[in-house]
Order: structure tokens, then sequence, then C-alpha cells
């Protein structure tokens, strides 16, 4: 089959059809693969039967990998480029991640270089819920109100990590894409502190407006896990969330592999 992109939302997102990764992938497809991902920001690779290190050779194409910097028992055994994102328990003891991602957030946002991206593996999946929602912040930041980007002007904001308090960053709220030009949001209510040289009261409201914003349905595509999807997202330009409704539930197995793609410092 050839290759071919399919759209999967007005907001975002796309399906590579015809391409199997666990199979090396001539320069010719890699680059229209990239250039859908640039283009649509989320990618998503179904029926894949990948081997830990197909997963991490395939994330290399698109960079150095970025150790994720997790308790060590959350990293797949053998292969500290695989961050474990599960509901299985063995011995009383999570295996991994459980409740990964309960708030809409960009992955390592707290760094000085945070990530380019995130390729999410699916291995086991429960019969119902776990749903993943993204959001598209380039058309978020090209629909914001001329009010709040006056607002915001050059303003960077601090980001804090939620497992380590010590991990700080300062970013710009509207980011430049390094590979596109394009602006788009930066700022999430998961690791977004505050908005430099605000008042801690304005600084809320105004996050808080901003938020709400980028929360319109028109920005957000929902997907549907299958086993064997890949899914691939541009941590640059898009806000995700994993919905956790169920995670409490004994019978919920999720298990998932990812690879994290270092990305630079936001400008």
């Amino acid at each position: 089959m050839p290759l071919m992109i399919r759209q999967l939302s007005e907001a975002l997102g796309a399906e590579v059809i015809g391409l199997d990764l666990s199979r090396p992938i001539a320069d010719a497809e890699f680059v229209r693969v990239h250039r859908a991902h640039l283009d649509h920001h989320v990618l998503v690779f179904r029926e894949q039967q990948l081997t830990p290190r197909q997963q991490i050779e395939f994330s290399r194409r698109f960079g150095p990998l970025d150790a994720h910097p997790s308790q060590g028992d959350a990293h797949l055994a053998g292969h500290p480029e695989i961050l474990v994102i599960s509901t299985r328990q063995e011995n009383g003891k999570d295996v991994g991640i459980r409740n990964a991602g309960p708030l809409w957030h960009s992955d390592l946002a707290y760094r000085q270089q945070p990530s380019l991206g995130s390729m999410l593996y699916a291995i086991e999946l429960p019969d119902s819920g776990g749903n993943t929602g993204f959001a598209n912040m380039v058309k978020a930041y090209e629909r914001l109100p001329a009010r709040l980007k006056a607002a915001v002007g050059e303003r960077r904001a601090l980001f804090s990590s939620t497992r380590n308090l010590s991990l700080l960053a300062h970013h710009p709220v509207f980011r430049t894409h390094p590979e596109t030009g394009r602006k788009s949001i930066f700022v999430n209510p998961q690791l977004t502190k505050s908005i430099d040289g605000m008042a801690a009261e304005d600084s809320a409201a105004l996050l808080s407006e901003i938020y709400v914003h980028c929360q319109q349905p028109e920005f957000i595509y929902s997907h549907e896990w299958r086993p064997g999807d890949l899914v691939f997202w541009d941590n640059r330009c898009v806000l995700h969330i994993a919905d956790h409704t169920r995670l409490d539930d004994p019978t919920y197995i999720r298990h998932m592999h990812r690879t994290t793609i270092a990305g630079d410092q936001p400008f």
C-alpha cells in the first residue's frame, strides 16, 4: 500500500497509512512523515507491531532521545529510553506511571529545553476509556482575543515540575516554533505557575482566561486508542490530557511505552 496521509479532524491530527514502522523507512518516506508532523502536529500510526528497540530507532529519526526524569522503576528494563505508562501492578507495585497527564500540559515544560515531541505506543488497552485529548495551540494563538495577546505581550512564564518543585524554567507564554516559525500558546494548567512581572492575582486571572480559550472544542482532537497505535505529537505546539475516569477500576488495564525526543530552548 502506498504511503498516505489522512486528516483526522479539523482541529489537528492525521493518520499515516501504509507504513510498517518495524522496517527501515526510506528517506523519501521519512521526509513526508516529517512534513505531515509539522503540518498536522499529531500523527497516528495504526496496527503497528513494534519491539522496544524498533520504537527507539524510529523515534531517533527525529532527534536524540530525552530521558524522562521519573523514578527509575518507571523505565522499561534494559531500555532506559522507554518510559512505561501503565496501570499494571506486579507484587502490589505499579510497573510504570499510573496517573500520567491528568491535566492539560506539554511534556517536560519545566525544563530549560522541553521535549520536541513524544511517541506513545499502545500495547494493552481497556474495553473503554483512556482516550487522549490533543489541543492545537497554533490555532488557539491565532484565534486568541486581541486584548489577551496585548495583556501578555512578550512576557515569560514560570514552569515547575509537579513531582520535583526544584525543577524550574521560564519560557515565553507565546512560543515560536523552531521549524515552521509559527507562534503558539505554550502555557498549560498542569505545569505553569505564574506569568513573570505580574501580581499573583492578575497572573492567575489571565492564565485562567487563556486556559478556557485553549480548551474550546474547535482546537481539540480526542484519540480513541486501539492496540498497536503509535501516536506522535509535537510538544512545541500541542497540549494533551489523559482520561483517568476509570483509573481506580482494578479491571482497567492500560499499558503503553513512551519515547521522548529532545527539544530546544523556547523563544
